[in-house]
């Protein structure tokens, strides 16, 4: 690297880091903020904003700039890439209006087309591609369905709020778990000294020998963890059961559920309208099957799959196949719809 290009790269470094108006850089001054306003995106230090924009809107005091900036407006930059920055704040003023999800579409399809349209429209402010006639349908838009769009907020809002109940449940739970195993974990240590000191007194006054004492306590800890397994699954179980009736997520699930009318009670019926033929499934019989069979089914491709011992391997069985046919031959024989209306 040449001596001339470490000077370009130093100069545009300690560039980066000053502040345009005032010339103030973070070597000299290591607190100092840059803000950015959304109107142009030129970067301020948070000094010369107060400065300039205290008293109220002002020009942007780059040169050439000219729009009226407020200070309200201004805000840190997240993003290094300052095109990446502006990307991001369009996507957010668009989809504030375009808030649209896929439950308020009947397709897919119209749901994709839908998010499409939003795109070009994201692609055509980012890119200044028809900027003006995009911006005035953006306004036009959000004016025509304001109260659409404001609906939509407050179901978002709902959604979000039950999300973060659901957390704070969550979170409740974990705590109230580990509370429980930090007692258990006290009462252990407390046990375990118990048990020395028993042990210790027994073998200094018990007539027993040391090897029935210290089998015995082994019996008494052992009865002791199966009995603290137990605690510990019955608290885990009153937990979860507190959690699920508190989870406001679960309750929705719960408002939301309903059971579609199946005529059939499952789709299946478990007694058959029908008698199955023996069908071969040991392989030698599987390889003298033939068109002749007249006891039996016969379809050459079944046949030719049940002779393969990689489908046979798997668990495939021609047996399967045949009766799931006539399942679906049979199905609804019988069955009346008003009838089932009433028992569904």
């Amino acid at each position: 690297m040449s001596l001339e290009t470490m000077t370009m790269g130093l100069v545009e470094d300690r560039t980066k880091d000053m502040c345009p108006i005032c010339k103030t850089d973070r070597y000299l001054s290591p607190n100092m903020n840059f803000l950015i306003n959304p109107e142009c995106y030129h970067k301020i230090c948070e000094s010369c904003v107060d400065r300039i924009f205290s008293l109220g809107p002002a020009p942007c005091p780059y040169p050439g700039c000219g729009k009226t900036l407020r200070k309200n407006k201004f805000k840190k930059q997240v993003f290094e890439d300052i095109e990446i920055e502006r990307e991001i704040d369009i996507r957010k003023k668009v989809f504030a209006i375009y808030n649209k999800t896929e439950e308020d579409f009947e397709t897919l399809q119209d749901f994709n087309q839908y998010l499409e349209s939003v795109e070009d429209i994201i692609f055509n402010l980012t890119n200044k591609i028809d900027y003006e006639e995009t911006e005035t349908k953006l306004i036009e838009y959000e004016k025509e369905h304001r109260i659409d769009i404001i609906e939509r907020n407050i179901r978002e809002s709902q959604k979000n709020s039950d999300l973060i109940k659901y957390q704070e449940a969550k979170e409740r739970l974990k705590q109230e778990k580990f509370r429980f195993q930090k007692q258990l974990e006290m009462e252990d240590l407390q046990y375990q000294k118990q048990q020395k000191e028993e042990l210790l007194d027994s073998l200094s006054n018990s007539g027993a020998s040391s090897e029935e004492l210290i089998k015995q306590q082994k019996e008494n800890m052992l009865k002791r963890a199966t009995l603290r397994k137990q605690r510990v699954q019955q608290m885990n179980n009153t937990l979860d059961s507190q959690f699920n009736q508190m989870n406001p997520l679960n309750h929705k699930v719960k408002e939301e559920l309903v059971v579609p009318f199946t005529p059939f009670q499952g789709d299946r019926e478990l007694k058959k309208n029908y008698e199955l033929l023996p069908i071969p499934e040991q392989l030698e019989d599987i390889l003298e099957a033939d068109a002749k069979t007249s006891d039996s089914y016969f379809d050459p491709y079944v046949i030719n799959l049940a002779k393969n011992k990689e489908y046979l391997a798997a668990g495939w069985r021609a047996k399967e196949v045949y009766e799931r046919a006539l399942d679906e031959a049979f199905l609804g024989l019988g069955c009346f719809i008003e009838k089932e209306k009433v028992t569904a």
